[in-house]
């Protein structure tokens, strides 16, 4: 039942930090609030869009493109999606990765975009981690019952005059952006660590997207 759940918000939702340090409470405090409205103008961003139900397929895609700048940390993201591989990779494979790996997540996005419709967010707590972190915390419930609650957390990254973005979602303890390093490194070092490899099967994938 969980990995249904991974599969839903894996789809184009997407850290991992090692070290929790002390903040001043008035800091925190600030951090917290902002990476909580961040979430909040996102999901009412959502809301508002899934209640048009004219929109077509193009549409949606469009407004998660959108939705994907505005509050995710994209760079962040597609840099840790690959791990250590990042350093290895040219400037061209890199470009590449970057255009493959967001076409593909947003098709995936986009083909169960309907599915959000059902899911609602209800806010837990949220706590500062380390300096530059914040989760997020809530729980994702179905409205129709297919489902059964789980637990979410949305790890922001909050930066000193910087906005702040979402960089990782969590779904029972489980990283998205994580498990997509594993998956992605994983290929690289079956592929005797050619970076290369990663963006011909990520071509591949585009390619069945687009025919389905």
């Amino acid at each position: 039942m969980i990995r249904n759940w991974v599969e839903i918000m894996r789809a184009g939702l997407f850290g991992l930090f090692l070290t929790v340090m002390a903040v001043l409470p008035a800091q925190a405090n600030d951090r917290v609030a902002e990476a909580e409205q961040l979430v909040s103008s996102l999901i009412s961003a959502l809301e508002t869009n899934l209640m048009n139900d004219s929109s077509s397929d193009e549409e949606n895609k469009q407004f998660l493109n959108q939705l994907v700048d505005t509050y995710f940390d994209v760079e962040g993201i597609t840099r840790f999606s690959v791990g250590r591989y990042w350093r290895i990779a040219t400037a061209d494979e890199r470009k590449t990765y970057a255009r493959l790996f967001r076409s593909v997540l947003l098709n995936q996005a986009s083909s169960q975009f309907h599915q959000l419709k059902n899911l609602e967010f209800k806010p837990t707590t949220s706590k500062a981690r380390g300096e530059k972190l914040v989760l997020v915390g809530g729980i994702i419930h179905d409205k129709s019952g297919e489902f059964p609650d789980v637990e979410m957390f949305w790890r922001v990254v909050t930066l000193p005059d910087k906005p702040a973005k979402i960089f990782d979602v969590e779904i029972e303890n489980i990283s998205m952006l994580k498990t997509q390093q594993d998956e992605n490194t994983t290929l690289i070092r079956r592929n005797g660590g050619r970076f290369a490899a990663l963006n011909e099967a990520l071509q591949e994938q585009l390619a069945q997207q687009q025919t389905n």
